[in-house]
């Protein structure tokens, strides 16, 4: 609540606090329970918190413990956030690793996070920084196409490139993986 001002002012360093609090109390809350969504979610909040810094605050930017807290939640509660995240760092970062990176965005993606899927897919479609498979990259593409909510405005004209460069053969392809991929999800 006080992290976006939800019925309360907006106060990051209280949110902090807080976000703190249940991380130090349960980080061995054990994965799957309903509590350990909010404890994942307190090392997710940590970790933007950690990136940023606040402002007029004791908590200063500090990337390696962002990357602490995001990977503690993407490793031990397998938060689809946190991998997000810990992909962007590894990708980003200094120095990058891109197949680090893919592997988190990876994670993230079977789990359906949009971001991940259009990450992924630009990774893949392009090939300049892993191993191209355009065929893949254009199915995670259209899976994020289709789940982009409207603050992922970024993420149609990914696809719309990558479906234009695209030959006949990789798009025909890509259908053949992105109806596998349903198939196995409906399972």
């Amino acid at each position: 609540m006080y992290a976006i001002g939800d019925g309360v002012p907006q106060d990051d360093q209280r949110a902090f606090d807080y976000f703190s609090q249940i991380a130090n109390a349960h980080p061995d809350e054990p994965p799957g329970t309903p509590q350990a969504r909010m404890v994942a979610n307190a090392f997710v909040a940590l970790g933007h918190y950690y990136l940023k810094g606040i402002p007029n605050s004791s908590v200063v930017s500090d990337p390696a413990r962002a990357r602490e807290m995001f990977a503690y939640a993407a490793s031990y509660f397998g938060d689809a956030d946190a991998q997000y995240q810990l992909g962007r760092l590894y990708l980003d970062g200094t120095p990058s690793d891109p197949l680090q990176a893919a592997r988190w965005f990876q994670l993230s993606a079977s789990k359906g996070d949009c971001r991940a899927e259009a990450v992924l897919g630009d990774l893949l479609f392009q090939g300049q920084r892993v191993p191209r498979q355009a065929a893949r990259g254009l199915m995670w593409l259209t899976l994020s196409k289709d789940c982009a909510g409207p603050e992922e405005t970024w993420v149609k004209p990914l696809y719309d490139n990558a479906f234009h460069r695209a030959n006949d053969d990789e798009r025909a392809m890509a259908l053949v993986y992105l109806e596998n991929w349903l198939k196995r999800r409906r399972e």
